[in-house]
């Protein structure tokens, strides 16, 4: 068996989560509906946040609420958003802010929060799972991954690319033709 059969079979021995998986962008409706469907669905709730976390986000809501009315308007949101630690890019939160604002255009309640904090996680959490794909791949945990292996890769596992598909998918993922790529700055790239 030669060195790259070798790394392949240590790599589907290793392999927990697909590279494909988590790419497509979803629109934020979609997202939305999704994230509200889990939450209001059975205890689903109760197994996104601790109570803690659902304590924590309904006082720092009350905080921003500032006329008592139960809704904070999009400034609002987004300093809360930023005090409890979840940065959203002011397009993508104006977007869904229109989504979740309430029938009179007065604001967004807390189930709101709710919905926008969970679709952080969600995206931490796919994150995650492309980094430790990656990771799979990874066989010296450097950090790094060869291109030409990785392009070996992409042609003999999963959804195989043919070499033109390989070729012009390593031009995303090392444009400067370096020989190799730090894998988590992809993984923020993918995730774009």
């Amino acid at each position: 068996m030669n060195q790259t059969q070798t790394n392949l079979s240590q790599v589907r021995q290793k392999e927990k989560v697909s590279l494909n998986e988590g790419l497509p962008k979803i629109d934020p409706r979609t997202v939305i509906e999704e994230l509200k469907s889990h939450l209001y669905s059975d205890d689903n709730f109760k197994k996104l946040f601790s109570d803690a976390e659902d304590k924590k986000y309904r006082e720092n809501f009350q905080l921003f609420d500032r006329d008592s009315d139960e809704r904070i308007n999009f400034t609002e949101l987004q300093e809360l958003l930023t005090s409890i630690g979840y940065v959203y890019d002011e397009q993508e939160l104006s977007e869904l802010y229109k989504e979740l604002e309430d029938s009179e255009g007065q604001g967004i309640r807390s189930d709101a929060l709710f919905i926008l904090v969970s679709k952080k996680k969600r995206e931490q959490d796919r994150e995650e799972q492309l980094i430790e794909a990656f990771k799979s791949v990874d066989l010296e945990n450097t950090g790094y991954i060869q291109s030409e292996y990785f392009k070996e890769l992409l042609m003999t596992m999963g959804y195989r690319f043919t070499e033109d598909e390989a070729d012009e998918y390593m031009k995303f993922i090392d444009p400067k033709n370096e020989g190799k790529f730090l894998y988590i700055d992809i993984v923020k790239k993918i995730l774009k």
